[in-house]
């Protein structure tokens, strides 16, 4: 019961923003379950821990704790702990970039939720899914699966997880162009927990103001978006949940270089880079070509000398201190000069058959007659993942081999 109580102690400690002391809990829990040799117990103390490593950004460690716990809960037959260290191995294999094994663990998660029939669990693990096929640009597969979650939500009044659907289907509004709904969701989405006190509810908040600030970005209120972006990030702060950070920061970014504050904007890039170098979380396929145009003109306006020197000071700053180096105030518009006017995320355009802008992108190449591994390499992918698209491509598309969606690609104008 003390090691039960340890680790428990523990993960609050460290979700109330003490991690050292929640960390200092968990290993004397560990220690205890593994000198009684309860299994069980050691598989429960080692999430918690894992929680307590995702919070602080640590991902490495957070990955090999719940593959750890995983085997735990395998010896022990734990239903309860064997798909939620699953589902947690799928959040951590997302965020760093390898979807393919991030759905495999998502699925199998799935897979045992609904045999238990625990529908917490299997919408959390929807939302999970739904996510990567959002970074990957795929909003047509995320939309069923966000819809599915937030209809099991509602039906045990979980405001923080339904707020989290309603988010994700806010995002899939915004990569399908419809920007007035993406807006109403995101706000709703974003208001169903003002005023709660729970850290995660609060990143969670955190996470969807950011979704909301990209969106008023895109309707041109810069000075609303900065608000919102300095918002996310006070959360943060408060909360010390880094993991989402970056996205906060490379948001921030983009709007102030619209504002003209291109020093300001590099700092906050660089240190993005810096946070995503230690985490191993690269820029998601969805952001990346928004993320690359917003760098690219912000580094014209500062000039080839003086960008890449702020941005190295930027990688050597703390949080607090980019945050305290902003440059002048906020302009009630952007910069008059077209040559400021920097591209905020617009949504995908509209393609037939249902195909997505990834798809496309495949099959273009296909087009050109590369193979699956020159396509993985060419869209930093697995060759896995390049088999997945093509498969839904052909589906689609209603065709069966690669000169039959050359064919479509040229009649279709994608070459």
């Amino acid at each position: 019961m003390r090691a039960k109580a340890l680790y428990t102690a523990g993960f609050l400690a460290g979700w109330l923003g003490n991690a050292d002391r929640g960390e200092e809990l968990c290993q004397q829990s560990l220690a205890l379950f593994q000198e009684s040799r309860d299994r069980a117990g050691f598989g429960n103390a080692l999430f918690f821990l894992a929680g307590i490593r995702f919070a602080r950004g640590d991902l490495a460690t957070t990955r090999i704790f719940c593959q750890e716990s995983l085997e735990a809960f395998k010896e022990v037959g734990d239903k309860i702990g064997i798909p939620f260290s699953l589902y947690f191995l799928s959040v951590v294999d997302t965020m760093q970039g390898d979807y393919t094994r991030g759905y495999s663990s998502a699925e199998a998660s799935l897979l045992l939720f609904r045999e238990i029939g625990w529908k917490k669990g299997i919408a959390q693990t929807l939302i999970q899914i739904a996510r990567g096929y959002l970074c990957e640009g795929d909003p047509a597969k995320a939309q069923p699966l966000f819809e599915e979650s937030c209809a099991l939500y509602k039906e045990f009044v979980d405001k923080a997880f339904e707020r989290l659907a309603l988010c994700g289907l806010g995002w899939v509004a915004f990569q399908q162009g419809n920007i007035a709904l993406a807006r109403s969701l995101l706000e709703e989405g974003s208001a169903n927990i003002q005023g709660e006190e729970d850290p995660f509810d609060q990143d969670n908040k955190a996470f969807a103001l950011s979704h909301l600030a990209r969106v008023v970005a895109f309707e041109g209120d810069y000075v609303k978006a900065r608000a919102l972006y300095e918002q996310c990030l006070a959360i943060v702060k408060q909360v010390d949940f880094k993991v989402f950070t970056p996205y906060h920061l490379e948001g921030l970014a983009a709007v102030v270089a619209v504002q003209g504050e291109f020093p300001w904007a590099a700092r906050l890039w660089g240190v993005a880079e810096v946070l995503r170098d230690g985490m191993g979380t690269p820029i998601p396929p969805a952001y990346r070509a928004d993320y690359e145009r917003s760098v690219t003109s912000a580094r014209t306006q500062l000039g080839e000398q003086a960008f890449p020197a702020t941005w190295a000071e930027g990688r050597g700053m703390t949080l607090e201190q980019v945050l305290g180096k902003q440059g002048k105030a906020a302009l009630s518009t952007p910069a008059s000069t077209e040559e400021l006017a920097i591209p905020i995320t617009k949504p995908s355009p509209t393609y037939p058959d249902g195909l997505t802008a990834r798809e496309v992108e495949v099959l273009r190449f296909i087009a050109k007659g590369l193979t699956d591994a020159q396509i993985a390499e060419q869209l930093v992918i697995s060759p896995r993942t390049v088999n997945t698209h093509l498969t839904s491509i052909y589906g689609k598309i209603q065709v069966s081999s690669r000169s039959s969606a050359t064919r479509y690609a040229i009649e279709h104008r994608f070459v």
